[in-house]
């Protein structure tokens, strides 16, 4: 046989064996979606995959990253807000401390600790958010919670985006229980008995917010309501109160959240002197009978799981 035929020959039969073996072994084809782990929707109604569990998560938001912290081991966190660590506010303060890495809301800060999510609350800026994005970073935004008993919808929402929804029922279900341990304790106040919360600027509340929330839990009557206009809706048209509208409301007693801002505010102490001293207070009850407490601001504002612990322990301070 000619040789170049024996050297076609072998080809032909080299090139038979390949195709044999491609047919007893064929490349699998990845079905649509195979390697999606699972799938969220945020607040936007934009849906995210995720082929894992995010590993450098980077939260924003105080009571947020107070969420967070019981979702995730701690490993699985790039950044937290600075409040998260300020006692006065956070109710985690222990367990963010081996969190050290600080993030302001800002893209610069974000950007730079290199995160596979971020977490953001609806108020964040439209603009600000799309930068994020653009740059490539994935972004989950949750809706921003204002009120006592929408807590559990935030820590849902936050635990589905990063992958952990059992341990959100978890957490749920611990502020559910202290709730429920909350309205079985003897109240410290009764409806008759007018409250008045004051932040550092002065009082605030009113029906639509968390601090009524507390003080109707409390059983103190929130007076805020009896000197602010209401809204179509029923509730009132927040903001922090005049002079002549404490007096006004008159209060019996005074609630005081004391939240200096890493120091950038006076305490809670003097501003209590200043108000007893006032003498446009002189006919107020709570200033004529001395009657106030101050407490951290992390007792009536948390929107986290911490809320209803918080809560039985000012319930206890107030008997």
């Amino acid at each position: 046989m000619n040789k170049y035929w024996i050297i076609i020959l072998a080809i032909i039969i080299l090139v038979l064996q390949t195709c044999t073996g491609c047919s007893d072994n064929p490349v699998p084809i990845k079905p649509k979606d195979a390697d999606v782990l699972y799938k969220v929707t945020d607040t936007r109604g934009k849906e995210i995959s995720f082929s894992q569990k995010p590993r450098r998560i980077v939260c924003t938001y105080v009571f947020a990253d107070e969420i967070l912290l019981g979702l995730v081991s701690h490993d699985r966190i790039a950044g937290l807000d600075r409040w998260v660590h300020d006692p006065e506010l956070s109710s985690a303060v222990a367990e963010a401390s081996d969190v050290k890495t600080i993030v302001e809301n800002n893209t610069e800060s974000i950007v730079k600790v290199k995160p596979d999510l971020v977490l953001l609350p609806s108020y964040v800026k439209p603009e600000m958010i799309a930068s994020l994005e653009d740059i490539g970073l994935t972004v989950y935004v949750y809706q921003d919670r204002r009120r006592l008993y929408e807590i559990p919808d935030m820590i849902r929402s936050m635990a589905a985006a990063v992958g952990e929804k059992e341990k959100g029922e978890e957490l749920v279900g611990i502020l559910q229980n202290d709730l429920a341990t909350l309205k079985k304790m003897k109240k410290p106040g009764n409806p008759k008995e007018k409250a008045l919360m004051f932040m550092r600027f002065g009082g605030y509340g009113g029906k639509g917010t968390i601090y009524n929330d507390v003080l109707t839990e409390l059983g103190f009557n929130d007076c805020y309501n009896d000197v602010r206009k209401k809204t179509s809706t029923g509730q009132n048209l927040n903001g922090i109160l005049s002079k002549e509208e404490v007096v006004k409301a008159n209060p019996d007693i005074f609630l005081m959240a004391l939240w200096t801002q890493g120091g950038a505010y006076d305490n809670s102490q003097k501003q209590l002197q200043e108000m007893y001293e006032d003498p446009a207070f002189a006919t107020v009850n709570a200033v004529k009978n001395r009657r106030a407490y101050i407490f951290p601001q992390r007792f009536i504002n948390s929107l986290s799981h911490h809320a209803g612990k918080n809560l039985i322990e000012l319930s206890k301070m107030l008997q």
